[in-house]
């Protein structure tokens, strides 16, 4: 991998926890209470209640899942509806849609602040998973997790290159 590669995944990485680790606390008023990193020869995520997937282009090609407890979900969506009178039968629609729209907001912020440094990213559109499971690396692709510790769950950011092992809907493609 030559250095500048090494470089833009870097500033991707840093970029990507910077918007999470500010919209978290600046506009959602929750604090990371303690943080933890998997980097290098990861063979298995296990995957948490709700994860959204987007897929980045730019200085480095990459997949980033957002992984949430159903707590932190739960937390998330109670703020985000605050005032709002939802149906019952309708909870698991907005709490879904909700992740998916803050993993658009804080991955909105990071390609801002990549694009100022001359690094111009594209997002696809969110894949929202329910229980999804495991995901199980395949050969040739890299994965890496931060795990942040709120006071309502987990929240694990993950970034898997290249992302075009994985399929549409997260199938190892052939």
């Amino acid at each position: 991998m030559s250095e500048q590669l090494d470089d833009s995944i870097v500033r991707v990485c840093d970029a990507v926890m910077s918007a999470t680790t500010s919209h978290f606390l600046v506009s959602l008023k929750i604090k990371f209470l303690s943080s933890s990193t998997d980097f290098g020869e990861i063979n298995e995520l296990k995957l948490r209640n709700l994860t959204a997937v987007i897929g980045m282009s730019g200085p480095v090609s990459a997949l980033v899942a957002f992984s949430f407890d159903l707590a932190l979900a739960d937390h998330l969506l109670a703020i985000e509806t605050e005032g709002l009178d939802i149906p019952a039968d309708e909870k698991d629609f907005y709490r879904l849609d909700m992740i998916a729209e803050t993993v658009n907001i804080v991955l909105g912020h990071c390609t801002k602040s990549l694009a100022k440094l001359g690094y111009p990213v594209g997002l696809s559109p969110p894949i929202v998973l329910e229980d999804a499971g495991k995901l199980r690396r395949p050969k040739g692709a890299v994965f890496s997790s931060i795990s942040h510790n709120t006071s309502y769950g987990v929240l694990d950011v993950i970034f898997i290159t290249p992302p075009d092992l994985y399929g549409e809907n997260l199938s190892i493609s052939e």
